[in-house]
């Protein structure tokens, strides 16, 4: 009996289509190492283990990583979004694409950047739509990563131009804070720099902070501050919540100002500490370590400048200082002629603060006394690049003059272009005053040689006529009055051998004797002695004596014999009468006390072209009388009493002689 098998169980073979997007999908995923799905007729028909995996199907919010940039603000991938995508092209036509991103947390609770390229592709019994899954969670961190370092980049690369450019150090370091802030996305930056005295640390520079704080405000330094822990650790401090910090002592500022997150770096050149830098934000924050990097060559570069700019104050003091204590004058102007800068030697030479000058032009010190194609050969050489030097007679803020040996030299660029111009002054009136006085010691040592021949050739028959005259008045044999005009020859001859003795016998050294002398007294005694010359010649004496001039010590003989020089030859200049006025008050000269006494006439005054040589001896004016030398025995003797002996000539005036005396004479 045959047995009848039951029959075979059916075996559901996959339609063409199926195994189609099988083998599709398989191709797809290994091609581009991502995960594959199909959507086909409003429904997914496939998907592989990848793309389960990346999908995860977890709604979850939960925020991405930092690195991933902009995958807190993408939709989060599921099946049912992904479903969704694919049918909105669906009816497109065969080779349709379309690119999204969604951030997810799939299989492995890992949250990741995914792309998805969704296609239509054709299929034997219609079109499907093909949606790859990419993770690109590490090509984007990487991308943002480099657009990051770029950036930081290009910020220390306009940092560090500045710190080479010249730049001021103030607008480096603003410009550095600025930058930092917008590098780092932060928002409060600062430059911080220790005092010497204590561990307490100036701001210098920042932004976010309030008004009124930078160059001002002082923070605590060791453990009272992240800055003042980073400076004493000498190593950057990073604090992600300084709620939570146990190291050191959050400072105060940053709790005013809400900082809560930070970096704080040293500022250092090898192993000097010049600094700190800190970048902090109002949020809680995990900064990475390639913004700490960042930060951290902005700090480093900000150090140089520090340096450079520690060691260039350094000079500029030892500068300064040589500035303040050089005996020449010095000024410097720009191109322009403007006062820049004016040391204190300059303002006791020419009398003018430095304060009053800046800004004004070294035209205040003309005195008219040089033509002004003269300052322009001057400002020729500066111009073509050369130094310029001449005596210089110069005015002074009171009026008076000075000469001075002047040196005006152009201060240039390395490029050769001229910045500034420098002029050093070497004042020579005092010079001039020692080589005068030199020439009037050796005038009146000439003068002393002359006198010697003169006594010795005019007494000799002198003496000769006074005896003769002599003994004819003795002889009674000649009438009375042939013997009295002899005696009368016989009494001028002496008269004039005493005159001879009584002038030429002062220019021989000799001690004086100083005793205490009443200078108005002495003056009111001189006036007496001339009263009948002074009515006679009809000139007025006025006396303009004040009651506090002091007692001075003097030869009391040799100061009466310059009043009456100085007087008498007042009274020869205005013959047709006049006024002499006399004045007398304590006066400094050159720190010493004294006193001036000052005779001035209402003559015509003493000519220019005579005035340079009043003091030669035997020099008289055409109409003078005399020999010419009262002048210089007054000035010899005056400047034996270590005084002064000045004659000034204003025009439009008179005649005026200044004789200043010290009130007690040297040892």
């Amino acid at each position: 009996m045959s047995k009848t098998l039951p029959p075979a169980p059916a075996v559901e073979r996959p339609s063409l289509q199926e195994t189609f997007v099988s083998y599709l999908a398989v191709w797809v995923g290994e091609s581009l190492r991502g995960g594959v799905g199909v959507v086909m007729n409003g429904a997914l028909v496939f998907e592989d283990q990848r793309w389960r995996d990346l999908v995860g199907d977890e709604p979850g919010g939960s925020r991405q990583t930092g690195d991933a940039g902009e995958a807190e603000e993408l939709p989060q991938a599921t099946r049912a979004g992904l479903l969704r995508e694919a049918l909105q092209i669906a009816a497109e036509p065969v080779g349709t694409r379309r690119t999204c991103r969604y951030r997810s947390r799939g299989t492995d609770q890992l949250r990741r950047l995914i792309e998805a390229t969704v296609t239509v592709v054709p299929l034997p019994e219609g079109n499907a739509v093909l949606v790859v899954l990419e993770d690109i969670t590490e090509r984007t961190c990487l991308a943002a990563e480099a657009a990051t370092v770029g950036r930081f980049q290009s910020l220390l690369a306009r940092i560090g131009a500045l710190a080479v450019s010249g730049t001021p150090v103030q607008e480096i370091m603003h410009e550095a804070v600025r930058l930092t802030a917008e590098a780092l996305n932060v928002e409060l930056v600062k430059i911080l720099i220790p005092r010497e005295s204590d561990e307490h640390l100036y701001l210098i520079a920042g932004i976010g902070w309030r008004d009124g704080l930078i160059g001002s405000l002082t923070v605590e330094g060791g453990t009272h501050s992240q800055a003042g822990f980073a400076i004493r650790e000498r190593q950057p401090v990073v604090v992600r919540d300084l709620r939570a910090e146990t190291r050191f002592t959050p400072s105060t500022l940053l709790a005013e100002h809400g900082g809560v997150a930070g970096m704080s770096v040293p500022m250092m050149v090898q192993d000097r500490v010049y600094g700190v830098m800190g970048a902090h934000c109002k949020s809680v924050r995990e900064f990475s370590p390639k913004e700490l990097e960042f930060l951290c060559s902005v700090a480093n570069t900000i150090a140089t400048v520090l340096e450079r700019w520690r060691r260039e104050e350094t000079q500029i003091q030892l500068y300064h200082r040589l500035f303040e204590l050089v005996q020449d004058g010095v000024m410097l102007t720009d191109t322009n002629g403007r006062l820049l800068e004016w040391n204190p030697a300059m303002e006791r030479m020419a009398g003018w603060t430095r304060a009053e000058v800046l800004g004004w032009t070294p035209a205040i010190l003309k005195s008219g006394k040089h033509s002004p194609e003269f300052y322009e050969r001057i400002w020729q050489a500066v111009r073509a690049g050369t130094p310029f030097t001449d005596r210089i007679i110069n005015r002074r803020k009171d009026g008076s003059e000075f000469l001075a040996w002047e040196s005006i030299s152009p201060v240039k660029d390395p490029d050769g272009t001229i910045r500034y111009v420098l002029a050093i002054l070497t004042d020579l009136t005092e010079r001039e005053r020692m080589l005068e006085a030199l020439r009037h010691t050796e005038q009146v040592k000439l003068v002393g040689q002359l006198a010697g021949g003169i006594l010795h050739e005019i007494r000799n028959p002198l003496i000769g006529i006074g005896s003769l005259a002599t003994h004819l008045a003795e002889q009674a044999a000649l009438p009375e009055s042939v013997r009295g005009r002899c005696r009368l020859i016989a009494e001028e001859a002496s008269r004039i051998d005493a005159i001879l003795q009584s002038h030429l016998g002062q220019l021989p050294k000799r001690s004086f004797e100083f005793r205490p002398c009443d200078l108005p007294a002495l003056l009111e005694d001189t006036r007496a002695l001339l009263q009948n010359k002074l009515e006679a010649t009809r000139v007025a004496v006025v006396t303009d004596l004040s009651p506090a001039v002091p007692s001075v010590e003097a030869s009391r003989g040799h100061l009466q014999q310059v009043w009456l020089n100085v007087m008498m030859n007042a009274i020869e200049v205005m013959p047709q009468g006049g006024q002499l006025t006399v004045r007398a008050h304590p006066a400094t000269l050159r720190g010493e006390p004294g006193v001036i006494v000052v005779f001035e006439d209402s003559g015509p005054g003493i000519a220019p072209e005579d005035l340079a040589h009043i003091h030669e001896p035997f020099f008289t004016s055409g109409k003078a009388k005399g020999v010419g030398l009262g002048l210089t025995i007054s000035r010899d003797i005056i400047e034996r009493h270590g005084g002064q002996f000045t004659i000034k000539s204003p025009p439009g005036h008179g005649a005026i002689v200044e004789i200043w005396l010290p009130v007690r004479q040297k040892e």
